[in-house]
């Protein structure tokens, strides 16, 4: 009975912050002292309970320093031009014709870039809004379009902080990750396109008004030499560089970009790595504005408390009822399918895509001992589940910022996509293979 009051009272305190506008990190912070007394109540110590604590974050040490990298990438980016040219690239080549699935894919491209959702839908996902908007397209399914293709690269981008997460949370490796992400998302994937393709091909009748060229020139250099740190990234990506020392190669070249083209100090864009790039006109500032170290800290902050309770739940074995539950239901129903069930459940009860990757995890790892496939599952459930939640905030922010209906969730094609198709492989593969669990 102590183990759902304790519980009940950490859900209570994530949909309080959700509903007033409060940071989440408050409730995390609540938690964990509610967690620590829970686990003093049952008659651990402090010295035990540390070192619980200290174990599990130090299993995502790695992932804080990537971070905050990536924070700094993004910013460098803005600085350089290099998202900039992207955009403005990207919204001379859509056609009304094709509106949804260019959507879909320019997002799904600057994301898997990027490795960002947020960023993506604050950049591409704006323009490529306003852009179908303006060529009579409905907001429901453009909405739908630009939420997805930002989280293709929140799974399979090697600068993803919800693939590093991954990877810190099941032991594995990210390029192994993201080689079984390729693979178990190709049809998803393709099915989506097919589905954008149809549906949009009768809507777009005009085209849209919005010179994106221009309104950047008054900031940047459009030149193709913005482009290096994004060639760089990826030549660095496909040879399987470490892959701080990836970003860091691509840091390192927008800073010297932004200082031949643009008329940046080297002291002005160490400050804009570490605070985020804010640009001198407001209308290039709202696409364009954001990123940095700092912009990182809290999101350090609230995956560090949150794997705290890792620690805390196998030290005082709290969720061992609902982990015996969920090891009944996978050995009836199916491996993949409590699993996305338990997401569903954890990213609903959460608000929060990091949370239910841990969480998850956490629950799900007897179940399923292999780590690539715990690592695979994760990535097609928690993740991409996540953003359907019309209250959590992994969906609430994109959407808000893109400026579509709450309901266009239900048009994210290829976030449903995912786990529905690994239910029914999984359904084929028990059906042809009876022993498999």
């Amino acid at each position: 009975m102590l183990e759902v009051l304790t519980v009940g009272s950490f859900c209570a305190s994530l949909f309080y912050c959700l509903f007033t506008g409060t940071s989440i990190l408050y409730a995390l912070i609540f938690a964990f002292f509610l967690f620590c007394g829970y686990a003093l109540y049952r008659g651990f110590s402090l010295q035990e309970i540390g070192r619980a604590c200290r174990q599990s974050i130090a299993k995502i040490s790695n992932i804080i320093i990537v971070m905050l990298l990536i924070g700094a990438l993004t910013a460098s980016w803005r600085a350089s031009g290099t998202i900039a040219y992207l955009v403005s690239y990207a919204s001379e080549i859509i056609s009304p014709s094709w509106s949804l699935l260019g959507t879909f894919i320019l997002n799904a491209a600057l994301s898997s870039l990027i490795g960002t959702s947020f960023g993506t839908a604050a950049t591409m996902g704006v323009v490529t809004m306003s852009l179908c908007v303006g060529m009579g397209v409905s907001p429901f399914w453009a909405g739908g379009a630009a939420l997805a293709g930002a989280y293709v690269g929140d799974r399979c981008s090697p600068v993803s902080t919800s693939a590093q997460l991954v990877c810190a949370v099941t032991g594995t490796e990210l390029y192994k990750n993201i080689k079984n992400m390729l693979r178990t998302g190709f049809i998803p994937f393709l099915l989506a396109c097919l589905i954008y393709f149809f549906v949009g091909n009768g809507q777009g009748a005009q085209a849209a008004d919005i010179d994106l060229t221009k309104l950047f020139s008054q900031e940047y250099i459009l030149s193709a030499w913005t482009l290096i740190p994004a060639i760089i990234l990826l030549t660095m990506v496909m040879l399987k560089a470490d892959i701080k020392l990836t970003m860091i190669a691509s840091i390192a070249s927008a800073f010297v970009t932004a200082l031949f083209l643009r008329d940046l100090g080297s002291i002005e864009l160490c400050k804009i790595l570490f605070s985020g790039y804010q640009a001198s006109s407001p209308e290039v500032g709202r696409l364009m504005n954001g990123g940095g170290v700092i912009s990182m800290i809290q999101v350090c902050c609230i995956i560090s408390i949150s794997c705290t309770f890792a620690g805390i739940f196998e030290l005082t074995g709290m969720l061992r009822r609902l982990e015996n539950g969920i090891a009944y239901l996978g050995a009836k129903a199916g491996v993949f399918l409590t699993i996305t069930l338990t997401a569903l459940a954890t990213a609903a009860l959460s608000c929060n895509q990091m949370l239910a990757v841990i969480l998850t995890e956490q629950l799900c790892n007897k179940i399923q001992p292999d780590k690539i496939k715990m690592a695979a599952s994760l990535e097609n459930t928690a993740i991409v589940i996540a953003p359907l939640i019309p209250w959590s905030i992994a969906g609430a922010v994109p959407v808000a910022t893109i400026g579509a209906p709450e309901s266009c969730v239900v048009a994210a094609v290829y976030l449903w996509m995912l786990p529905i198709w690994g239910i029914l492989v999984e359904k084929v593969l028990r059906k042809t293979y009876p022993t498999i669990s």
